[in-house]
C-alpha cells in the first residue's frame, strides 16, 4: 500500500513508498520504491531519494540533493542543497542509544555540497563543512571542515581542496 503526502507538479513517487500525508514536495522529486519518508519532512526541488531509503520525522532536505538505495536519516537532521548521500549511509542521533531510555537527538547537519561516500556512518551532532567529502565506510566522529575530504575508522583528514571545490 502506498500513502503520500502530495507530490506537486512534476514529482514522481515510483513503486510502492510510504510517505506521510504531511510531507511536502518540491518539484520535481523522484521518490523510489520502498522508501519511507516521516511526518513534516521537506524536500526541497529535484531531490531524489533512492529505494529503501528511510527519513524520519521533521527533515529539511535541500533542493537537488541524492540519497541513494538503503540510507537512513534521523528525525530531524538537516541536509543541504546538492548533497550527495551514497547507498546505505547511515546518520545517527543518539550519543547513548540504550533500549527502554529517554534521550535527546542529535541528528547530524550536513552543509550544501558535502557528499557522503556508500555505507559511510555520520555519529550524532557531527556537521559536515560545504563542499566536504566523507570516504566510504567511513566513520565520522566529529565535526568535518569545508572542502576537506576524510576517510577511516574513525575518519581522518585526507587532505583540504581549495575553495574552488575541486575533490
Amino acid at each position: 500500500m502506498t500513502t503520500h503526502g502530495t507530490p506537486t507538479r512534476n514529482s514522481i513517487l515510483r513503486g510502492d513508498c510510504t510517505v506521510a500525508s504531511s510531507v511536502l514536495f518540491g518539484e520535481n522529486c523522484t521518490v523510489w520504491q520502498g522508501a519511507t519518508i516521516c511526518e513534516e519532512t521537506v524536500l526541497g526541488e529535484g531531490v531524489v531519494v533512492g529505494s529503501h531509503v528511510w527519513i524520519g520525522r521533521g527533515c529539511r532536505i535541500g533542493a537537488f540533493t541524492r540519497i541513494q538505495h538503503g540510507a537512513f536519516i534521523p528525525n530531524h537532521t538537516v541536509i543541504g542543497r546538492s548533497v550527495f548521500i551514497g547507498p546505505n549511509a547511515t546518520l545517527t542521533d543518539d550519543k547513548h542509544p540504550k533500549a527502554g531510555h529517554f534521550y535527546r537527538p542529535s541528528p547530524p547537519i550536513l552543509e550544501d555540497d558535502c557528499s557522503l561516500g556508500a555505507s559511510a556512518v555520520i555519529l550524532p551532532g557531527v556537521r559536515i563543512g560545504r563542499g566536504a567529502m566523507v570516504g566510504a565506510g567511513a566513520v565520522v566522529t566529529r565535526d568535518v571542515e569545508t572542502m576537506t575530504t576524510v576517510t577511516g575508522c574513525p575518519a581522518q583528514l585526507l587532505n583540504q581542496e581549495a575553495e574552488n571545490g575541486n575533490h
